[in-house]
């Protein structure tokens, strides 16, 4: 049944573009030269665009920067200032006989092999040591410090019995070798206060399960030993990784004993897992994909007209990325690259152009009937990635830019330029690949099955915001965090809690109250606060030692004078105790510390803040995640200039920006293509299966991935609009060939289309890398199930709604 032609997509508006085009078609059919010339110098000039783009990989643009989601990045670069996320660790394991002295041996000679310009910090341990008067400074440091608990420690201390047993110990060590040099610190601390404050010092300790009582980095146990590097080499260095790791290895072939297993993570690692791995894989995913498309050449091509069909759509890459670089300031290079693979669907339209015109003797006539549903088709892909102008993310944007400027150009390249390269040698003889009257029930059936089938599984879709699970994590990388985290703890993957304030002193009273508020509910927390309290912290602290004085020291001294006298000391050994505590207190600030030699374990806490003032000032505090109870939380968000970053909370962050643009995209991409297709059919019929493509392209591939517990994550997001844009396609040119108006080869170009598709995003199924892996399948799951409908289904509900 012929439908009547106001209801076709050729109206006053397809005629007129069909008259435009023809006669373009005619003009440069006697003056090919001068349009192949044109198309040389477009061509040259895209390859020189792109060389001369300047591509910025930087994870950013991956990132929301609305007003909405802006959090989400603020966060993300909160979350990258972690202490140990610029680090090297290595863990050495004593598993074979190995005496603790032999590993400390060990681990000494691996530190002092670690040498600048690649290692330019290394430590084995908290610098508690680093001068010989420690405890001098920890004992001036005390009045400041000191807390209700520690003066339950220290009113312990005071009784007759404890002071005994302390004096007896000191007279112990003055009777040694070393007691000649010890003998004024024991005169002026004879109860060992010191310890109490170091207490506080060991509270800067990240590493929560590290024997405490150590001086270096020691297990529990004793058989693991920790050495913490630095470097300035930055994570997403691959050559610079190289080296650092390369250089590591060395040095620890050199001097670690057998014996000894040495365990190295950090972030190069990672870069370096995903760079070898995706050199793997562009190497077999290249590999097949030429293969297969080749095969498609020979098999359904068979001409050389046919590699203008590739070449043409190839062309606009560079044109494409300087439409980006004219509307952005920096070009992501992970848009040139998923740009580049979408441009397999403008393939489409120079197949279609090529099936249709090749050695026809009337290619005028057959220029006319597909121009209307090319044009059709490349205007709702056109729009579809439109909609991507509306996203949180930069490089969102920046692909629908790339993506609308390759199929606007490749439109028109193959409507001008490839109906003059298809050659007139040979007869478009080929069959139609589908004949409606054969399609069998049991097709439709099974279809219809398959559609149940993916809809049942589509709520089990979920979106992972999670950075990481994009990246390649190898056995080795995930055993050695494992490692980490069952013997020092969980350092890497911390909640960080940032005090600021436009002076030190702003930040100081932030962060005490932070540590205050952690404390109340877990002690699990590392802060600059247990050693640096704020000034009014510190006066607080310092009223509470005068009180807690004044009330013990007459008792303290007749004891210290009795007890003394009976061990033997003299009346005035303890005087410079005594005195100490008579003394003005002075408050303790950031250069005591510094003068004490703890300026890396300051200065790892510790950072400029720019957002502030110029010289602003954030610090940072540490705490297991586990322990970051939403009560907690909760009461760390109504602290003024506080941020609280988890980084389980920030995945979700992500992934619920992630799931709201997607819905969006997904209601805005059908919302143009239907606009398009009531315009275009103007028939509720044919609108809905030029869209049966689409719906069941998305709804396979969301039940797909439902079943087999597959996520949506920042990439395989931008497959649901590529499925959209090519499936209404395929609608649109299958119906033309049904009803008549379009191409008879429709079929074969829809089947071919399809199968270039396949073969370049299919063979990405064969990746390891997770983001490439998690593109190539959801695109083979969504335009197996486009095609396969737009060939079969479409035909069989197009004659069955016709003859009724």
């Amino acid at each position: 049944m012929r439908l009547p032609r106001d209801y076709l997509p050729s109206g006053r508006a397809s005629k007129m573009l069909n008259s435009v085009i023809e006669a373009i078609y005619l003009f440069f059919n006697r003056r090919s030269r001068l349009l192949l010339t044109g198309y040389v110098c477009f061509a040259l000039l895209s390859v020189a665009c792109l060389a001369l783009i300047d591509q910025r990989e930087n994870i950013k643009s991956l990132l929301p920067d609305n007003s909405a989601d802006i959090q989400v990045r603020r966060n993300f670069d909160w979350l990258q200032k972690a202490p140990f996320a610029r680090k090297l660790l290595i863990d050495l394991h004593a598993v074979e006989g190995i005496s603790a002295i032999e590993l400390q041996q060990a681990a000494a000679a691996l530190s002092g092999s670690l040498q600048p310009p690649l290692f330019t910090q290394v430590l084995s341990g908290p610098p508690l040591e680093a001068q010989g008067q420690l405890f001098t400074t920890l004992l001036q440091a005390l009045p400041n410090l000191v807390t209700t608990h520690d003066l339950q420690l220290i009113e312990e201390r005071l009784r007759p019995e404890k002071i005994k047993q302390r004096l007896q110990r000191v007279r112990e060590q003055l009777l040694t070798p070393q007691g000649w040099w010890t003998k004024q610190s024991l005169r002026e601390d004879p109860l060992a206060l010191w310890q109490i404050a170091a207490g506080h010092l060991r509270q800067l300790n990240p590493m929560a399960q590290a024997d405490q009582q150590q001086r270096d980095f020691v297990s529990r146990d004793g058989r693991h030993r920790l050495v913490v590097v630095d470097t300035d080499i930055a994570i997403g260095d691959v050559i610079g990784g190289g080296k650092l790791i390369d250089q590591l290895q060395q040095m620890i072939a050199l001097h670690v004993p057998a014996g000894i297993q040495a365990t190295v993570v950090s972030g190069h690692q990672y870069t370096l897992a995903n760079a070898s791995t995706i050199q793997r894989d562009l190497r077999i995913v290249l590999g097949t994909a030429t293969l297969a498309i080749l095969l498609i050449f020979i098999l359904l091509l068979r001409s050389w007209h046919a590699l203008f069909v590739f070449l043409l759509p190839a062309s606009v890459l560079g044109v494409s990325a300087a439409a980006v670089a004219v509307v952005f300031p920096s070009v992501s290079g992970i848009t040139i690259g998923f740009g580049a693979v979408l441009l397999g669907i403008t393939v489409d339209f120079t197949l279609h152009v090529y099936f249709s015109l090749r050695g026809s003797s009337q290619p005028t006539m057959q220029l006319r009937r597909l121009t209307s549903p090319l044009i059709g088709g490349a205007l709702t892909s056109f729009l579809a990635f439109s909609v991507l102008l509306s996203s949180s993310l930069p490089g969102q944007r920046q692909l629908a830019v790339f993506s609308m400027t390759a199929i606007a150009t490749a439109t028109v390249l193959a409507l001008v330029v490839m109906p003059q390269l298809c050659g007139k040698g040979c007869a478009a003889s080929d069959p139609p690949l589908i004949c409606v009257k054969r399609v069998r029930l049991w097709i439709v059936v099974f279809w219809a099955a398959m559609m149940v089938l993916s809809a049942v599984a589509v709520p089990n879709l979920r979106f992972d915001g999670d950075m990481r699970s994009l990246g390649v994590s190898t056995p080795a990388l995930r055993d050695g965090e494992q490692l980490l985290q069952q013997v020092w703890g969980n350092m890497r993957s911390s909640a960080l809690l940032f005090a600021r304030g436009k002076t030190l002193d702003e930040a100081l009273t932030v962060n005490d109250t932070i540590y205050q508020q952690v404390q109340r509910q877990s002690s699990s927390i590392v802060s600059l606060a247990s050693i640096l309290p704020a000034p009014q912290r510190q006066q607080h602290n310092r009223e509470l030692w005068n009180q807690f004085w004044q009330q013990h020291q007459p008792t303290l001294a007749a004891h210290l004078l009795s007890i003394g006298a009976d061990l033997g000391f003299s009346s005035s050994a303890f005087h410079p105790f005594s005195r100490w505590l008579q003394q003005p207190i002075e408050p303790v600030g950031l250069h005591f510390w510094q003068q004490a030699s703890l300026t890396e374990v300051i200065s790892g806490l510790m950072m400029a803040d720019s957002e502030m003032t110029a010289d602003g000032v954030a610090l940072i505090s540490l705490m297991d995640e586990a322990d970051l109870t939403p009560q907690l939380q909760h009461s760390l968000a109504s602290v003024p200039n506080a941020i609280v970053i988890a980084p389980g909370g920030f995945s979700q962050q992500l992934s619920a920006a992630l799931a709201t643009d997607f819905s969006r995209f997904i209601v805005m991409s059908l919302g143009v293509v239907v606009m398009v297709l009531i315009v275009w059919y103007r028939r509720l019929r044919h609108i809905l299966l030029a869209l049966l493509p689409v719906a069941s392209g998305l709804l396979f591939m969301f039940g797909a991935m439902g079943w087999l517990g597959l996520s949506f994550n920042l990439f395989n997001v931008i497959a649901a609009i590529l499925i959209i844009g090519l499936g209404v396609d395929y609608g649109i040119f299958i119906l033309s060939r049904c009803d008549g108006s379009g191409c008879e080869q429709a079929q074969r170009a829809v089947l071919v289309s399809a199968l270039t598709t396949l073969a370049g995003f299919g063979s990405l199924v064969l990746a390891r890398h997770p983001a490439m892996y998690s593109i190539g399948i959801t695109v083979l799951f969504g335009i197996s199930a486009a095609v396969v409908t737009a060939l079969y289904i479409v035909p069989a509900v197009y004659q069955w709604t016709e003859s009724r």
